[in-house]
């Protein structure tokens, strides 16, 4: 568990590292390539780890097709990511629901939906079993902006040589790291368009590797976590290396309605401090939404900074129910909250947060908790600390060197 006491004066720089979310599929798809692209970054976390274990495993175990139903796959949700990937190679792939977070309703629906468009025939049976029968649709429409299935399919189609046709997807997602997949892709002679009105043309071409290096963008929701702690830490001023500041502009339009004082110091640096902080102003509404608007990932760690706002603030979760959670645990700590309906709550008034035991069911849900406790005058313990481990990287040791007083200790 990690133990997390009252942090103040913070100072120092951090340099973000690759995001996990752009690491995963572009991992997922280097496994298809018979002499795969060097990944100059990949970040050293569990999801990423264990992702690269499930493949090794079924690699080994699958004969006439590719098995991911052992106890590992269901435990990563990112195993889904390979699914696809290997009907290139076998044809045909068995398959057992993966869990991760716990935010609710995660269903498979639109993820299916793609790969019966792209002709592939699913059966549930023991297992839900996905085989190819067909050539892909020309024209395919997404169900949602959904960032899994997106990266999923434009995968799939671009190790694909079953068409010979122009593909049109539209409504996709275009998260920073749906954008570097598709650079990924592209640099394997892959031919992949992505328009501004949220559609995609993919066109068959052969496998032919460009570069044979490539580095995985930064993670710009880690950029955001650390903007938002060091932004609420008392008297505390941070420079954020690194980071593609283009891809925060959510952030900067949300940080200005609060009175924070930050500035944009070249396109990869960003100066953030909580000088004013006595004088930051609650929030009427706040939204969560896709790319580019507020993620919903950074819903919980949001919510609790605003404990500490001047008045009432209303927070929108417009994508999961019940990513709510957390705010019982604030209520734990005294933290005034009102939840309205599984989509809305209100956050009331300063709070000064008290000592209690806290615990994580989801890794933004952690790290709401490592930041309460870095503005609590407490001294606290943080249980089922692993969940966190999975996203951020050496996250002990990143913090404590910008003078976080927090330790990793036995249960």
């Amino acid at each position: 568990m990690f133990q997390i006491s009252y942090s103040k004066w913070l100072r120092w720089e951090v340099s973000i590292w690759a995001s996990k979310n752009a690491s995963l599929p572009i991992v997922a798809a280097n496994f298809l390539l018979d002499e795969p692209v060097n990944l100059t970054n990949k970040p050293n976390i569990s999801d990423l780890q264990v992702l690269e274990e499930i493949f090794e495993e079924a690699k080994e175990k699958s004969k006439d097709f590719f098995d991911l139903t052992t106890e590992k796959a269901k435990k990563v949700r990112a195993s889904i990511l390979l699914i696809p990937y290997w009907l290139c190679k076998y044809w045909k792939v068995k398959f057992v629901w993966s869990w991760g977070c716990n935010i609710w309703k995660r269903p498979l629906d639109t993820f299916d939906d793609w790969l019966v468009k792209a002709w592939i025939k699913i059966t549930n049976e023991d297992y839900k079993t996905y085989e190819i029968v067909w050539k892909p649709k020309k024209n395919i429409m997404m169900q949602e902006l959904s960032v899994t299935a997106i990266e999923a399919l434009l995968t799939y189609l671009a190790f694909s040589n079953n068409f010979d046709y122009e593909i049109n997807i539209y409504q996709v997602a275009i998260e920073p790291h749906v954008r570097d997949l598709i650079k990924f892709l592209n640099n394997i002679w892959a031919d992949i368009t992505l328009n501004i009105d949220h559609s995609i043309v993919i066109r068959p071409t052969k496998i032919h590797i460009k570069e044979k290096d490539f580095t995985i963008i930064s993670d710009y929701l880690t950029a955001w976590t650390y903007f938002w702690i060091w932004a609420w830490a008392d008297e505390s001023e941070i420079i954020i290396k690194n980071v593609n500041v283009d891809d925060l502009s959510a952030m900067y339009s949300v940080a200005e309605r609060i009175w924070i004082d930050f500035k944009i110091l070249d396109k990869s640096t960003i100066r953030v401090n909580s000088f004013n902080k006595k004088n930051y102003k609650a929030l009427n509404k706040f939204e969560t939404r896709t790319f580019p608007w507020f993620p919903t990932d950074l819903q919980s760690i949001f919510g609790t900074l605003l404990t500490q706002a001047n008045w009432v603030s209303k927070i929108f979760e417009t994508l999961y129910e019940w990513r709510f959670w957390y705010l019982s645990e604030l209520e734990n700590l005294w933290a005034k909250i009102e939840i309205l309906n599984p989509h809305q709550a209100l956050v009331i008034w300063p709070t000064k947060l008290k000592w209690n035991y806290v615990s994580s069911t989801d890794l933004r849900w952690g790290w709401a908790m490592i930041l309460a406790w870095i503005m609590a005058k407490w001294t606290t313990n943080i249980m089922n600390e692993k969940i966190i481990l999975r996203w951020y990287e050496n996250i002990v040791e990143n913090l404590q060197s910008i003078w976080v007083d927090i330790k990793q200790i036995e249960n």
